[in-house]
């Protein structure tokens, strides 16, 4: 009876190992997937900044690009701008120029209508007195 309490205490003892054996291996391993997961965080946060970084990078060049072709189309603009201007003020002149002449012919026409009138006047003032009317 001895012998068997004693292989029952060793077959408890054998089965207390284990289960000692088991915990301490599974607080292993929980404290390795621990610092696993804290090296994966860590890894995680330094690609998170990397791409972070990259995306402010990216985003400058893209700015600076967008802000190189915003320069250049507003001269394009500009100089567009002034060509029509100058076309604008060409074409004033022409037109002031031109309304000058016809106002100058309009005038001389003016006084040669005004000089066939007194002619006129005068030739009918002539026969009046002539006729005696």
């Amino acid at each position: 009876m001895y012998q068997k309490l004693i292989v029952f205490v060793q077959a408890l003892a054998a089965v207390g190992i284990l289960v000692i054996a088991v915990i301490s291996l599974m607080g292993q391993s929980t404290s390795e997937l621990r610092i696993e997961m804290r090296e994966e965080f860590r890894s995680s946060r330094e690609e998170m900044r990397s791409f972070r970084a990259e995306m402010q990078e990216e985003f400058k060049a893209v700015r600076a690009e967008m802000q190189e072709e915003f320069k250049a189309v507003r001269a394009e603009m500009q100089e567009e701008f002034k060509s029509v201007r100058a076309e604008i003020r060409s074409f004033r002149s022409e037109t002031q120029e031109e309304f000058k002449a016809v106002s100058e012919e309009m005038r001389e026409e003016h006084a040669d209508i005004r000089a066939d009138i007194h002619d006129m006047n005068a030739r009918l003032g002539r026969i009046e007195g002539n006729s005696g009317l």
